[in-house]
């Protein structure tokens, strides 16, 4: 998927550029009283509203198991779906909804089958009852009755030799619902359906059943990592078919699986001169999905900046953003196509600056110094970029004085974005403070928390006490507080509200903003688990889901209602955002021990920072002295030459955990007791001391 800078030219300042309305929780007390109205409707409605709160309804579960029983059949079926949205919490209805199986209502029975699959591995007890379905006539419950027996025991070969043939017959039904959920279904079963796929995909290529091939590669594309084993097939395909919509489905697979990328990397570039338009534009998708792993399909992409076709040049722009800074040498075309146009070509070419990183900032200061037309997108790309645009600061600076508010307060928030390194700008920005108001006010609020200013901290504060009805103000003021102190209550309870709220903004900018503020509250942000939860299965916008994911791992075990959310990023062609997903798992814990299989699997990367992070993170889901040993000796390195304090502090306390008593692991600590930061000088003399008990 292209990410266009939707907020370019119209870059709206932090949290406050439409009205604000505090949201009020949804009472569940409230809710379970209404489940026991005589109302039918109104029954109904509140089982409907519980399941739309999830895993955070789960003292509902008794209330609802009793509507399951004696409501009526809108309520009972109401009651049902929301027992399998509040997912593992709801293990308690499995009898009930067992039952339900052996009724007669189709509909009933279709929707236990759903919660039970949502439950998971806890509705192992309805399994007798799922078995038969598998033989029903009904396609809609053949195919849920196998994904339910599949998702709930899906390490017990028999069942999955049972349901894997009968999802892979639902690839053929003429009903779209049921042949999208046996793919979906497959897909989730991951390498054990491969080997079934790639015979069922050999049989119908050999019978020139061309649209069966194309939805196996669709169906292994939405497999990811789990389909890994079907890349020698799928190069074949990109190397030996000329079907142009099997080749470019192939290579959209290779690029989801994002494995073996000394392989699968050359075969993509090849296709980037294939003749047909859609193939090369996928090639270069896939491409961006590797990420800096394509770095040597950087020359080739940059040529297809100049392709006659506008969406190969957008998926080509689009690729070399997702590389990143290995794509520097793109750095010139793409300011040249940023600036050639049309519009899509101009925000995607941005994108990929700001993707690119460093740099591209002469290229995008040279733009502000030619007073270019662009101007105004150049300055928020140079705020994405972030503190690596320092050197823009003195032409950001001159901006604060445009006659034009729009250019002035993107330059506001641009200064805000690079963060500390913007020091110099903090007179400056204290005057506009002082002297302006609404949304130059705002965005001053905004750059000043931003570059941690404690001059502005008092104004602030005067700020958010002043009576009055800007509510906007008052909400940035907030954020503000809450990133200088996030810890007291009385802020946190002030500002979650309204930072709940802004999840749902159009605007990427305030989304990104409302969840690092929650992030930095921690776990005292629960009742924001939710609406972050929610958040995350919407977005696009990658620096948006590092927030929403930071922010859920902050708040720790309570959020491991996520993980299902945050999974999928643990296979991520961003490894930013593979990364953060690691650093949730292992915030949330032994509730992660389902997801370690895929974490050892990443151990394979070239990357020893991700590596150091990975077996970090199993240590935690799994604490055994086995996993100890494995990461004791990578801790060891990272507490004293990692450049972040952060990882040298975690680094310490794991060493201090594990209890591991080698010398080398002592002569780390040693070494950090003399850490320039005194958090991870601490922590070293605490393991330290632990090792010596």
């Amino acid at each position: 998927m292209r990410q266009l800078l939707t907020a370019g030219l119209t870059l709206a300042i932090c949290l406050l550029s439409t009205p604000f309305l505090f949201a009020a929780s949804t009472d569940v007390d409230s809710l379970v009283r209404e489940l026991k109205s005589e109302n039918e409707d109104a029954q109904a409605l509140a089982a409907h509203q519980l399941g739309e709160l999830g895993p955070s309804a789960k003292s509902a579960v008794p209330a609802l198991i009793n509507v399951v029983k004696d409501g009526s059949v809108a309520a009972r079926s109401e009651a049902i779906i929301a027992l399998g949205k509040i997912g593992p919490d709801a293990a308690a209805a499995v009898p009930e909804l067992a039952k339900i199986l052996r009724g007669y209502s189709v509909i009933l029975k279709y929707n236990a089958l759903q919660s039970l699959r949502q439950i998971g591995p806890q509705a192992k007890p309805a399994i007798k009852q799922i078995t038969p379905l598998l033989e029903s006539n009904n396609s809609y419950l053949k195919i849920s009755a196998a994904w339910a027996a599949a998702k709930i025991d899906p390490d017990n070969e028999e069942t999955l030799k049972q349901a894997i043939p009968i999802l892979m017959e639902g690839l053929n039904v003429s009903i779209n619902e049921v042949r999208n959920d046996a793919a979906l279904a497959l897909s989730q079963i991951g390498a054990p359906a491969v080997k079934p796929l790639l015979a069922e995909l050999k049989h119908e290529h050999q019978a020139q059943h061309t649209d069966e091939c194309r939805q196996i590669c669709d169906v292994l594309a939405q497999m990811g990592a789990g389909g890994e084993s079907a890349i020698p097939t799928l190069l074949k395909i990109v190397e030996k078919i000329d079907d142009p919509s099997l080749v470019w489905r192939a290579a959209h697979a290779l690029g989801n699986i994002r494995s073996q990328p000394d392989k699968v990397v050359p075969a993509l570039t090849g296709l980037l001169t294939n003749e047909s338009p859609i193939v090369r534009a996928h090639a270069a998708i896939s491409l961006g999905d590797f990420g800096p792993e394509a770095k040597s399909a950087v020359p080739a992409l940059t040529k297809l900046l100049a392709d006659p076709e506008l969406n190969v040049k957008l998926d080509a722009a689009t690729a070399l953003g997702a590389i990143g800074p290995a794509a520097a040498p793109a750095v010139p075309e793409l300011a040249s196509a940023m600036q050639a146009g049309p519009v899509a070509l101009t925000l995607t070419s941005a994108s990929a600056l700001a993707g690119i990183g460093d740099a591209s900032v002469p290229a995008l200061n040279k733009m502000l110094k030619d007073d270019s037309p662009l101007k105004l997108l150049a300055v928020h790309v140079l705020g994405e970029i972030g503190a690596a645009s320092k050197d823009s600061v003195p032409e950001l600076l001159k901006l604060l004085g445009s006659p034009d508010p729009e250019v002035k307060n993107t330059a506001i928030t641009s200064l805000g974005e690079i963060g500390p390194a913007a020091k110099a700008a903090e007179p400056a920005l204290l005057d506009i403070l002082k002297t302006s108001e609404g949304k130059t006010r705002n965005a001053a609020v905004f750059a000043l928390s931003k570059i941690g200013s404690e001059k502005a901290i008092p104004l602030i504060k005067k700020f958010a006490a002043a009576p009055g009805d800007d509510e906007r103000l008052q909400l940035v003021c907030a954020w503000a507080l809450v990133r200088n102190n996030p810890h007291d209550p009385e802020t946190v309870k002030a500002a979650l509200p309204g930072l709940t709220k802004a999840l749902t903004d159009e605007r990427p900018l305030v989304r990104r903003e409302a969840a690092n503020a929650i992030s930095l509250m921690g776990p005292q942000a629960k009742s924001a688990i939710p609406a972050l939860t929610a958040a995350l299965k919407e977005e696009q916008n990658p620096r948006v889901i590092q927030e929403l994911i930071t922010a859920l791992a902050e708040i720790g075990p309570d959020a491991s209602s996520a993980i299902s959310t945050i999974a999928p990023y643990l296979n991520s062609g961003n490894i930013d955002l593979r990364l953060i997903a690691t650093y949730a798992m292992a915030r949330f814990g032994k509730a992660a021990k389902a997801e370690a299989p895929q974490l050892e699997k990443s151990l394979d990367s070239s990357n020893s920072m991700e590596n150091a992070v990975t077996l970090w993170a199993l240590t935690k889901i799994d604490p055994t002295p086995t996993r100890a040993e494995k990461a004791a000796p990578v801790m060891a390195k990272v507490v004293t030459d990692h450049p972040n304090p952060d990882a040298r502090l975690e680094a310490a306390i794991s060493l201090g955990d594990y209890g591991i008593k080698t010398p080398e692991i002592k002569q780390a600590l040693e070494t950090a007791t003399k850490d320039k930061d005194p958090r991870v000088k601490k922590a070293a003399e605490a393991a330290l001391k632990k090792l010596s008990s």
